[in-house]
């Protein structure tokens, strides 16, 4: 199947579904710019990830030790190891006994669906599908359907708003909510009765709250990952079990170490050299700049240009499309059943003045627009 293109012509998700549709094995490369991205598959289902950008403290390694589950010096002899065996990272600490099948899985979980999410807010950029073999995981049976992923994703885009506005910054520290003294009876007695009905997801994160901790830490040390992690602390937020205390601004090491000074440097030249070319004009004053110098500037008042607003509604009301299609098969014969189904909210089918977007259902597939 020779399958290449534009984001622009295909969507992250109708190429991801189409792979898992005609159950291929193979490799999807996706580049934006330097950005690249490989999902592996086998026979439709997704068996592996990478990418280039998200850094070293995306690494299975890496997480595992912000985890606390292994230390620096255990990983460094997995990573010798690696080397000389070419094993996959997490078979080899199974082998070594160091986690469980069960924890490796977390992990590459997490990182399968972090970068895919990364992937829906790309605007831009090429792909093409390679059919070719593809080594999975021997001894760690790993497998995602693309159906599953897809859902869980498109979900993931559109209530991350909601949660942004309790997770207002990922250096936010929250902490168990006032202390037993500052509490009265009854409130101490339903706090009591909602941490024994709690999920062992939400009992792991609340334990990881202490009051020192960034909902970055948190996440790192649950394995969830920051979707997963952030919703089920705003879960714990509107329980009134947990509140925030404030923002920790990152430590000067920590801010060095994101980095990269490659582009860093290329910045620094070429704003050197515009900061040059701007001193050089300041002090000749050419003629054919004149004017500006002479020019007034008055202040104009500026509404936020409808354009951007339709966009992202429409971007909205296409992702609860897709979601109702994964769901049913089908997509709606109306906008007002994404309602109905509780994907969207009635005034999101409207962008101007009571004015509704057309939606028009033709040989199974939609036009949207306004």
């Amino acid at each position: 199947m020779a399958l290449q293109g534009t984001l622009k012509d295909f969507s992250i998700t109708e190429i991801i579904q189409l792979v898992g549709q005609q159950l291929k094995t193979g490799v999807l490369w996706i580049r934006h710019r330097k950005k690249l991205v490989e999902i592996s598959f086998v026979d439709g289902m997704i068996v592996h990830v990478h990418s280039n950008f998200r850094g070293k403290r995306d690494l299975i390694g890496e997480i595992l030790v912000k985890a606390k589950l292994i230390t620096e010096e255990q990983l460094e002899s997995v990573l010798k190891i690696q080397k000389e065996t070419l094993k996959y990272t997490g078979e080899i600490l199974v082998d070594l006994g160091l986690l469980t099948k069960e924890e490796v899985l977390r992990v590459i979980a997490t990182q399968v669906y972090e970068t895919i999410y990364d992937l829906f807010w790309w605007e831009d950029g090429i792909f093409s599908f390679d059919l070719k073999m593809v080594e999975s995981y021997k001894k760690i049976p790993f497998a995602l359907s693309t159906e599953q992923v897809l859902l869980n994703i498109l979900r993931m885009v559109d209530e991350w708003s909601e949660i942004e506005k309790k997770i207002v910054s990922l250096n936010l520290v929250l902490r168990k909510s006032l202390r037993k003294e500052e509490q009265s009876d009854d409130i101490l007695a339903s706090q009591n009765m909602l941490r024994e009905k709690l999920s062992s997801e939400q009992e792991l994160l609340y334990n990881l709250v202490d009051g020192t901790r960034t909902v970055q830490e948190i996440i790192d040390r649950s394995l969830f990952g920051r979707f997963n992690a952030c919703e089920t602390l705003v879960s714990l937020m509107e329980m009134g079990l947990i509140e925030a205390v404030g923002i920790k601004t990152p430590t000067l090491l920590k801010k060095v170490s994101t980095i990269n000074f490659k582009e860093a440097l290329a910045f620094a030249y070429y704003g050197a050299f515009l900061i040059f070319i701007f001193l050089l004009l300041i002090y000749f004053k050419p003629n054919f700049l004149r004017h500006f110098w002479d020019s007034k500037i008055e202040r104009v008042d500026m509404e936020t240009p409808a354009l951007f607003v339709h966009r992202a509604q429409l971007d909205r009301i296409r992702n609860a499309l897709e979601i109702f299609y994964l769901e049913r098969g089908v997509y709606p014969q109306r906008l007002e059943e994404l309602v109905t189904a509780q994907l969207l909210r009635k005034s999101d089918l409207f962008y101007h003045k009571g004015m509704s977007y057309q939606y028009e259902l033709k040989d199974g597939k939609y036009i949207l627009k306004h």
